[in-house]
């Protein structure tokens, strides 16, 4: 079993593992989780239908309102969120979301960014993903 390895930038600290969840499309919480289930319910995403909840969600970068980040922090509450993010660009709602989520209820959801969009061909599907954003490393198993 290989592993591959890619550095990026933690935006919020954490240690987090979990199978790989990977989207190519832009990506939000609002509309876009059921925050009840972990259901990607958004019409335009690529990975419409999967659980977000334990895995590890990549996806190149965000979309939609600062409402997102509510959307989120519910996701959380409700145990229904990702165990870590990873992004190419920098998503403010997520990474608002998981301050908030920790400033409430004691549970934040490590964000890297920085992980270029050419790494996720390099990640398969359901693959083991180790996160350590205190150092920005993300490590595939597969």
């Amino acid at each position: 079993m290989t592993e591959s390895s890619f550095k990026g930038r933690g935006l919020i600290s954490g240690k987090a593992e979990g199978p790989a969840l990977l989207s190519l499309k832009a990506f939000t919480f609002a509309h876009g989780v059921d925050p009840s289930t972990g259901v990607v319910t958004d019409v335009r995403s690529d990975i419409r239908g999967s659980n977000v909840r334990g895995r590890v969600l990549f996806y190149p970068f965000g979309k939609g309102s600062t409402t997102a980040s509510a959307w989120f922090l519910e996701t959380v509450r409700m145990g229904n969120s990702p165990s870590a993010i990873v992004t190419e660009g920098v998503d403010l709602s997520a990474v608002i979301g998981s301050v908030m989520a920790r400033e409430v209820y004691g549970k934040g959801v490590p964000v890297v960014s920085g992980i270029a969009r050419d790494a996720y061909s390099k990640i398969a599907a359901g693959s083991k993903v180790r996160v350590d954003s205190e150092r920005g490393e993300v490590k595939a198993q597969g």
